[in-house]
């Protein structure tokens, strides 16, 4: 099934769901709620044979510029949250999607994605590691990356590096 045809069976469940202006290579990129998150990926696993999760990363996108960089001209520019991007595969028809999610600086949580993709488990917690942004219902969520005496997440454009045992 097209990827068209997935998004308006998709819409009539999740009203949230709305096409993304941001474009991750040639896929076709959704925004999602992040409250609808867990539930859109459950229906595309098994309505639509979505059966592989790609990637999950994430982008910070602070209020305001941090000193020595510029903004890139892009729409979650300047809006103070995070934004999760996950691309998934139907293997059995090569179709890829990509879902946008944001989540607030403030209190970044999401819902993980560990029951229906297994491949989420690592790069949930390397989200975690390096934004601090929490995966809900995770079963192991801990650093993977930095030492477990590390103060901060490395990827916060506001992160700034204490001098340790390491430098």
């Amino acid at each position: 099934m097209p990827a068209e045809e997935i998004f308006k069976n998709l819409q009539a469940s999740f009203p949230g769901l709305a096409r993304s202006g941001a474009q991750v290579k040639e896929y076709p990129a959704w925004d999602v709620p992040a409250g609808s998150l867990r539930a859109v990926c459950d229906r595309l696993r098994a309505k639509f044979s979505f059966d592989y999760l790609d990637m999950v990363t994430a982008v910070d996108w602070p209020a305001s510029a941090v000193p020595g960089t510029t903004p890139p001209p892009h729409p979650s520019a300047g809006r103070d949250i995070f934004e999760l991007v996950y691309v998934v595969s139907a293997l059995s028809t090569g179709v890829r999607l990509c879902l946008r999610c944001e989540v607030p600086r403030a209190s970044p949580s999401i819902h993980s994605l560990y029951g229906i993709y297994m491949a989420a488990d690592w790069q949930e917690r390397e989200i975690y590691d390096l934004f601090g942004i929490h995966f809900e219902g995770h079963p192991n969520l801990k650093k993977i990356l930095t030492p477990e005496t590390q103060q901060g997440h490395p990827l916060r454009k506001d992160y700034a590096h204490v001098p340790d045992c390491y430098d």
